[in-house]
């Protein structure tokens, strides 16, 4: 058996790629709940929920139990044939969407492993369907690390900039329109500057193109809530021209931001529905979701995994999306929320504060210098701060050099049961540590 010190030698053989950027060089020892101890005998109160994806918190029994229940019957069987689970799942999903969107047509499922790969499918889906060969995405927008998944996302520089020159042929098919916000001096409605952006994009090329991507929130970007009117247009826009919308829900999606998908707060139906994070209950487990006439579009081999939709991975998933369910967590993130931004919001205009945005639990307190330009260095300062001070938190942000997309925010992503004491003891420290880096 491992001793403590063998483990921390480990940890310091250089074992693991540094180019996922741990954020810490601690070793995770025992996690339950909102908290996480560390072999280097450190105890975290933990807000990231490993990136949002433990919307019931790590370790939850219920969850756990199901895990231990499913590898004693079927561990993995790919696309062999089906399982419970899977099926399950794909109910659970089903009744959820057909709620959100409120309409009868029923969804099917195709599960994959990663919200990147499920990106890769939903574009590979649009493209068939419509026969086109353009897709769209926002600036600020972030749909993950596979090489289209890079194309296709704008919201840091590093992460595209080294592969650049084998990028540069795809990007002939991907455009960028503007971010959903505007300049701070814009003199018109927030919604227009990415709405008119869309709009002359598509009077050159509306007929080519298969798809628009977007975040009803956008998640690495900075927290950023689309519009509802901005998005609505952008749904007419894209009915007018014959183009697929596609939501991306990985970060937002079940239960996050208060509804159990984004779009629901933008009154708008998207065509397809990109989801993963906590749909797998901390296991990975991502996918898409559309009318059964869409995605019959496809036909069978034209895409697949082996690994995609594991039975373990299913019943995790189905264990957590129930408790969310049972316990109201959905409703609680809306309203605790509030209640956050409530308590944050008379922030703003002290202490490098300038905004404070976000639908439920998921959060972004937004950090600007003197003369209003993004503030890296403070808000890496104050995640620090509160690091020491025993609270996890991360950053996101926009950083592409374009001063109307960039942003340094921090986020809050903590579990949707995180018990309100605990809670509110982590925006102590935050506030604690906005006032001693200030």
């Amino acid at each position: 058996m491992l001793t403590d010190k063998r483990i921390l030698e480990l940890n310091s053989a250089g074992l693991l790629a540094e180019v996922v950027g741990f954020e810490t060089n601690e070793v995770a020892r025992n996690a339950s709940g909102t908290s996480v101890q560390t072999y280097g005998g450190q105890e975290f109160v933990d807000f990231t929920g490993g990136i949002a994806v433990h919307a019931c918190g790590h370790g939850h029994a219920e969850v756990v139990a199901a895990i231990t229940a499913q590898a004693a019957q079927v561990l993995h069987v790919s696309d062999i044939m089906r399982h419970t689970p899977q099926l399950e799942l794909a109910q659970f999903l089903r009744e959820r969407f057909a709620e959100a969107i409120g309409g009868p047509e029923d969804w099917t499922f195709l599960f994959m492993n990663s919200g990147s790969e499920s990106i890769d499918s939903a574009a590979k889906l649009a493209l068939k369907a419509t026969g086109r060969k353009r897709l769209v995405a926002f600036e600020g927008a972030f749909h993950g690390r596979t090489l289209f998944a890079t194309a296709l996302s704008r919201s840091k520089t590093a992460h595209w900039s080294a592969y650049e020159p084998f990028l540069t042929p795809l990007r002939e098919h991907i455009h960028h329109v503007a971010a959903p916000r505007c300049p701070r001096d814009c003199d018109h409605q927030q919604s227009h500057c990415c709405v008119k952006s869309l709009e002359t994009l598509l009077e050159s090329v509306g007929e080519e193109v298969a798809a628009v991507f977007f975040e009803a929130q956008q998640g690495e970007g900075g927290y950023v809530p689309m519009p509802p009117d901005a998005a609505q247009r952008i749904r007419e826009l894209t009915q007018r021209y014959g183009i697929l919308l596609i939501a991306d829900e990985i970060q937002s999606g079940m239960g996050r931001t208060g509804r159990w998908f984004g779009f629901e707060h933008l009154g708008i139906q998207p065509d397809i529905t990109v989801f993963g994070k906590a749909v797998g209950g901390g296991l990975p487990l991502a996918g898409i979701g559309a009318a059964q006439s869409l995605m019959g579009r496809w036909q069978p081999g034209e895409h697949g995994t082996t690994f995609g939709g594991n039975p373990i991975a299913c019943a995790a998933g189905l264990a957590a999306l129930r408790v969310i369910q049972r316990d109201g967590l959905v409703e609680r993130s809306a309203r605790l929320g509030e209640a956050v931004k409530a308590r944050l919001c008379p922030l703003v205009g002290k202490y490098g504060v300038a905004d404070v945005r976000g639908n439920g639990l998921m959060i972004g307190v937004e950090l600007r210098d003197a003369n209003g330009n993004p503030d890296y260095a403070r808000c890496e300062a104050v995640k620090l701060r509160c690091r020491a001070d025993g609270l996890l938190l991360l950053t996101c942000g926009a950083k592409i050099g374009n001063p109307l997309t960039d942003n340094s925010t921090i986020r809050l992503i903590p579990p949707l049961n995180t018990p309100e004491p605990i809670l509110w003891q982590g925006l102590d420290v935050l506030e604690s540590a906005l006032k001693t880096i200030s």
